[in-house]
């Protein structure tokens, strides 16, 4: 593939049926070895926000279980620090089950990933800090519950302080932000989906001789949850483009939002048959959740939100929104 400049519609449609076949493919390649076949890189030099995006709402769409946050987050720490040594390490992520935290001399590390481990160095985010140790020095639990597909783990350990790394400055604030805002786009790609497969399901159960489809209950339903991707659409965009921690915290909580409300909508559509496990629609609900939870759950980051505004007073506008 040839160096590209600007994503036009035409090369995004090709884009999206390449992606679509490269996150569904059965294939043992990572992901990113994928992408190079495909040139992904001259894609996102040409075009990185839109790139991105694009990706990570296919990603969404398939419920893909392939690693894409993990190599970009690694990304945003190499440009940040400007150190390329740490282009092999794994971003560690804030788990559900407690924090990272120093005491005594002693780093006590909790976090988790979903990128393959190995012998890498893990980045552990430490308030507003970073601590790189070797993962050789931490214990690895698959974790297992709401979405196995995907594959992650937990890391954990107890390290001296003289065994690891310290990284200041705004390469956590960067980490965060990128991540945030490539979260939210599989959000979305995830309420596109389901919005799009409740839709066509309601035009095809009948009931009472005449497709559900046309009852305005489930039309209303339908219409409200497609308005609010949308929205959260937009959002994602305006994030990915300008940068901004701010636009990047509003995109993450109104995409989880909008994803669950999407998922929660579909849900009442399909009836019983959305219980199933031989419906698809239990794999996007369960990614939601577990997506949700990356970088702060929507109602968490809400209350964040709410507390910005409320000790600042001002209201920040996002880009022409």
């Amino acid at each position: 593939m040839t160096a590209v400049t600007a994503l036009d519609n035409d090369i995004l449609d090709m884009l999206r049926t390449s992606l679509r076949h490269v996150l569904t493919e059965a294939s043992d390649q990572p992901l990113a070895a994928r992408l190079d076949d495909l040139g992904w890189a001259d894609v996102v030099a040409g075009d990185p926000a839109t790139a991105l995006r694009t990706l990570f709402e296919i990603k969404g769409e398939t419920a893909s279980a392939a690693d894409a946050l993990g190599p970009e987050l690694t990304r945003v720490l190499v440009a940040a620090t400007g150190d390329d040594s740490l282009t092999g390490a794994i971003v560690g992520l804030a788990s559900p089950f407690g924090d990272s935290a120093v005491d005594d001399h002693r780093l006590s590390i909790d976090v988790i990933t979903l990128s393959p481990i190995g012998d890498r160095l893990v980045v552990v985010p430490v308030g507003s800090r970073l601590a790189i140790c070797s993962s050789q020095l931490l214990v690895a639990e698959r974790l297992t519950g709401t979405d196995e597909t995907l594959g992650g783990s937990r890391l954990t350990g107890s390290v001296t302080t003289d065994q690891v790394r310290w990284i200041d400055g705004d390469a956590h604030d960067q980490i965060v932000t990128r991540g945030r805002w490539l979260v939210a786009c599989e959000l979305i790609g995830i309420g596109r989906h389901v919005t799009a497969s409740a839709v066509a399901y309601t035009g095809e159960r009948v009931q009472y001789g005449k497709p559900i489809g046309i009852f305005q209950a489930l039309q209303h339903r339908l219409a409200s949850a497609h308005a609010m991707v949308v929205g959260a659409g937009h959002l994602a965009a305006e994030a990915s483009t300008d940068g901004d921690v701010w636009t990047a915290l509003v995109a993450k909580c109104i995409a989880g939002q909008a994803a669950e409300f999407a998922c929660t909508q579909a849900q009442q559509c399909y009836g019983a048959i959305g219980f199933t496990w031989e419906h698809e629609f239990h794999r996007y609900l369960r990614r939601a959740y577990v997506l949700d939870g990356l970088f702060g759950s929507w109602r968490t980051l809400e209350h964040e939100i709410g507390m910005r505004l409320q000790s600042t007073g001002v209201v920040p506008h996002i880009g022409t929104l």
